[in-house]
């Protein structure tokens, strides 16, 4: 009886070990960037890819573009965090990830660069 309660012992030690060596090595890991309090979006998938495609994707050159008032922003602005509600709907083209977030205060959708992988075929 004292063999199969030290086997029980070893076992649940063992269990223990194995369920807390994923929690430390995720200690370990560097912090996450903080995300940026507002979201590019734009109202047309295609006017954010425009965008995206005039811009190179740099986030001051999108930045510098939509400050400016006399730039076409091709409907796009940026919306605060606070304000999204959730997905709405998830395109992949090319590779690249397109989410439209449903926004507060709204009843159509805008579009942004996923922030999630598009998966693999």
């Amino acid at each position: 009886m004292r063999r199969v309660v030290a086997g029980l012992r070893a076992g649940c030690w063992l269990v223990l070990v194995l369920l807390a060596e994923p929690a430390s090595a995720q200690r370990s890991k560097a912090p996450a960037k903080p995300l940026p309090d507002k979201v590019l979006t734009c109202g047309a998938l295609a006017n954010l890819r425009i965008l995206m495609a005039e811009t190179g994707g740099s986030s001051a050159a999108i930045k510098t573009r939509l400050e400016d008032p006399k730039a076409d922003h091709l409907g796009c602005t940026r919306v605060g965090r606070d304000r999204i509600e959730g997905n709405a709907e998830r395109v992949v083209i090319g590779g690249t990830a397109y989410d439209c977030l449903k926004v507060k205060e709204t009843s159509l959708c805008r579009w942004t660069l996923s922030g999630v992988p598009a998966e693999a075929p």
